[in-house]
């Protein structure tokens, strides 16, 4: 339905009560449309899934995700219920869903990244919220039902990312071959799928975690590695950050252990190293890369990438200071 059929169909369901309505567009990245409602009365957000995504390469996927948004965001709200957005209203036959509009005193994360704004405060919850969440859904047999998305999860992760990626680079392909198909067959917690500094709304009082249609019961690797990867990139982008940026991993990591207390920690750690190698490359070559890179910085993460997979790094501590001293080599250059 269009937007004039959609918000018809809302008064029908008593969500709307007016018949002034503004309806703004939100930027909802490259997988679906979001928009803001207001009726006069309340302010509320329509999220509705999109088939192809907004990217240059030809990208599909099942619109079906949002109603794993939908699951996921009443799973999470049952455990932290201030942790994501309320859900207003839900339609799974239309694919779309209304909830609360994050506001006030909230500032996107990933916009306060990239002014420079290191908050550890807000590391360590987001290491906390995840590891509640991971830890609670461990080995958890109806969950793994409610969230077997494993093909939902090849369309918009393992092939845009790790395959893709390996088609381009030939020479270490094996690499993204073989965790691709680790990561598939992988299913020890829920997974958010998309843990990004751009999907969550950071204040003083909450930290909000939006944007999980990649919702997946699998590996816990893969939102620690997706989650670092963000600040690893951003400390290429502003070298005289690099270290701060990347004592927020460890923040994260740190506060993550605290309560992710079923996994082992050793083989956790050496997972989310080797993957988060992968997808620093994967956002430079992959189907979805950073928008904020250069030629001669994508250049540099290959190169590190290239040379650094074979290692075998184990330790967070000692990536972190390989990686800082590229950066800083590069500023001081």
């Amino acid at each position: 339905m269009d937007q004039n059929e959609l918000i018809k169909y809302l008064r029908t369901q008593g969500i709307i009560n007016t018949n002034a309505v503004e309806i703004t567009p939100l930027n909802g990245g490259v997988s679906c449309e979001i928009l803001l409602i207001e009726d006069g009365l309340q302010r509320l957000v329509v999220k509705r899934a999109l088939k192809k995504l907004k990217v240059k390469e030809d990208w599909f996927a099942d619109i079906g995700r949002n109603v794993t948004e939908q699951e996921y965001l009443k799973y999470v709200g049952s455990l932290l219920p201030d942790a994501v957005p309320k859900i207003i209203y839900q339609d799974k036959e239309h694919h779309f869903f209304c909830m609360e509009m994050i506001e006030g005193d909230f500032e996107n994360w990933k916009k306060e990244l990239l002014a420079g704004t290191c908050n550890n405060a807000y590391a360590r919850e987001a290491g906390h919220i995840l590891g509640i969440i991971h830890n609670t859904s461990f080995d958890n047999e109806a969950l793994a039902k409610q969230f077997d998305t494993t093909q939902n999860f090849f369309e918009l992760r393992l092939d845009p990312y790790l395959l893709s990626t390996a088609k381009k680079h030939p020479k270490i392909a094996h690499y993204f071959n073989e965790e691709a198909l680790r990561l598939n067959k992988t299913h020890k917690c829920l997974v958010h799928g998309d843990f990004s500094p751009k999907n969550i709304m950071v204040s003083p009082h909450r930290l909000v975690v939006l944007d999980c249609e990649v919702a997946w019961y699998g590996d816990p690797v893969f939102d620690l590695a997706f989650l670092i990867n963000h600040f690893t990139l951003k400390g290429l982008l502003m070298p005289e950050k690099s270290h701060q940026l990347m004592h927020l991993a460890t923040q994260f990591f740190t506060a993550y252990k605290e309560k992710a207390t079923s996994f082992p920690v050793d083989h956790l750690e050496r997972q989310s190293i080797h993957l988060l190698l992968l997808l620093m490359l994967a956002r430079v070559d992959g189907k979805s890369p950073v928008e904020y890179l250069n030629t001669d910085q994508q250049e540099i993460i290959r190169s590190f990438v290239y040379e650094t997979l074979p290692k075998e790094i184990k330790k967070l501590d000692e990536f972190i200071s390989l990686w800082n001293k590229t950066t800083q080599l590069k500023y001081e250059y």
